[in-house]
């Protein structure tokens, strides 16, 4: 394996708008899947959330730490499970839904992967809502 400083490069397209761009450099991008994903420096927000566009979503945390959390959306609950990122982010997805949720300090988004589009944006606890320590 050719070990480099040169970053990796990912880039998605949502809706025909903004692109989100996800650099890493190559060794860590490597071994992210294994275990050494940077730990978010913020806590994850949960409760009940009110979106951009007059959504909602609540958003519990199930298991162990910050490992899973449960979402209802449109009166529907899911099972999302974290998944390892390069950028210190929240990053929840349930497989089978096509569903995924990332949490960033100033928001969460929800994701439908299934047909590449943003379900809900600007996603933010009502006041009153939890807060879950990170790990």
């Amino acid at each position: 394996m050719i070990k480099s400083s040169l970053p990796v490069v990912l880039a998605v397209r949502l809706l025909g708008a903004a692109t989100l761009c996800l650099c890493a450099p190559l060794a860590h991008a490597a071994s992210a899947g294994a275990g050494n994903d940077p730990l978010p420096s913020y806590k994850m927000k949960d409760g009940h959330m009110l979106c951009g566009s007059h959504m909602s979503m609540d958003v519990k945390a199930e298991g162990k730490a910050d490992q899973e959390i449960r979402l209802t959306w449109k009166g529907r609950h899911y099972l999302l499970m974290r998944k390892p990122t390069t950028t210190g982010a929240y990053h929840f997805d349930d497989d089978k839904a096509g569903l995924v949720m990332i949490q960033i300090p100033a928001k969460s988004m929800l994701f439908d992967n299934k047909n590449m589009t943003r379900l809900a944006d600007d996603c933010n606890p009502v006041a009153g809502a939890r807060v879950i320590a990170s790990k």
